[in-house]
């Protein structure tokens, strides 16, 4: 790979940008403008580096690697240089690998108790950043959480502050206290988190989104919440209520690929 593009995807890699790579992996005829293996570094905002050949079939490819970043999905597209009239006829025909790219999401919970420890160790299975926000010092440590990649350590709310929170933060509120896990609620309830989950009792639920209509904290914002948390497995353990809520967060995730038919009944055997 060109030393300038793999820097580049580095650079939008820490910068907690998506990008994606359109590879040239087969060019048919001798007529092609580049051959196998050029590349091209496509970012979500659709600055470009690099090139796969230049003219329409660059710009379809540019377009192409925009709609895997924001699905997600990789493509395999195929482009001729036959051309209709006034377009390039060099010849030949190439295919296009596109490779989308996404920063490890951040895994957020706010409260270190008996939830949290088995639902971060899930978290770090499935590639998250984890970080452990808690009020007590006996909780947030590395002795309890050495796999957590951040632990904030004070007020729930001011070190929530702290982080930076977008479409790929994750938010678990599962905290010592009702009135800690409302103002953690409180605090990020209006931000671009990926997902909001709070620990809760149906009461509790009734309670939490009448003070927060109070607030004039508009329907669209409240069914962001998902309180109670998790899928209704029957959980009982804490072990359980975190595969719970993580099946939840990994159901979000996959949201476009639900409904394959291996799950789909199709009669009794």
């Amino acid at each position: 790979m060109n030393q300038e593009l793999f820097l580049k995807a580095i650079s939008a890699y820490n910068k907690g940008q998506k990008y994606a790579f359109a590879t040239l992996i087969e060019a048919t005829l001798k007529g092609t403008p580049r051959k196998s293996g050029a590349k091209m570094l496509v970012l979500e905002n659709g600055t470009s580096f690099g090139t796969i050949g230049g003219g329409r079939n660059e710009k379809a490819a540019q377009k192409e690697c925009l709609i895997a970043i924001k699905s997600g999905q990789p493509a395999l597209v195929t482009y001729d240089y036959f051309g209709k009239e006034g377009q390039s006829v060099c010849g030949g025909r190439i295919k296009v690998f596109i490779e989308p790219f996404s920063p490890n999401k951040h895994f957020v919970i706010c409260g270190a108790g008996h939830i949290a420890l088995p639902l971060s160790i899930i978290a770090k299975m499935l590639n998250f950043k984890v970080s452990i926000i808690d009020s007590r010092r006996s909780y947030a440590n590395k002795i309890r959480f050495p796999h957590a990649d951040r632990i904030l350590y004070g007020d729930h709310v001011k070190q929530l502050s702290k982080i930076k929170i977008d479409p790929n933060t994750y938010i678990m509120i599962v905290t010592h206290g009702n009135e800690y896990d409302f103002l953690c609620l409180e605090k990020i309830i209006k931000s671009d988190a990926g997902y909001i989950g709070v620990i809760s009792s149906k009461a509790k639920r009734i309670k939490f989104f009448k003070r927060l209509k109070l607030q004039k904290i508009s329907d669209n914002l409240l069914k962001r919440i998902k309180i109670p948390a998790g899928i209704d497995i029957g959980a009982q353990t804490p072990e359980e209520i975190a595969v719970s809520i993580a099946s939840e967060i990994i159901k979000k995730m996959n949201k476009s690929l639900l409904g394959t038919d291996k799950f789909k009944e199709k009669g009794s055997i």
